[in-house]
């Protein structure tokens, strides 16, 4: 038989981190010298593959 795919399911996370070096990046203005920020974006989808099998089962039949 065929394979039949199901789908539409999906999630999309975003963080941001802010990476600094102690003391120096809490100065107001040169703390950005001393600071990394970092944006993540996920995107996951979720599909089930659906392939039917005929079972023949003599034994069950007795």
């Amino acid at each position: 038989g065929g394979t039949v795919v199901l789908g539409g399911i999906y999630t999309q996370d975003e963080s941001d981190t802010v990476s600094k070096v102690p003391l120096l990046g809490d100065i107001p203005v040169l703390g950005n010298l001393f600071k990394n920020t970092a944006k993540v974006s996920n995107k996951t989808e979720l599909l089930i593959f659906l392939t039917p099998k005929i079972v023949n089962d003599n034994i069950a039949v007795k």
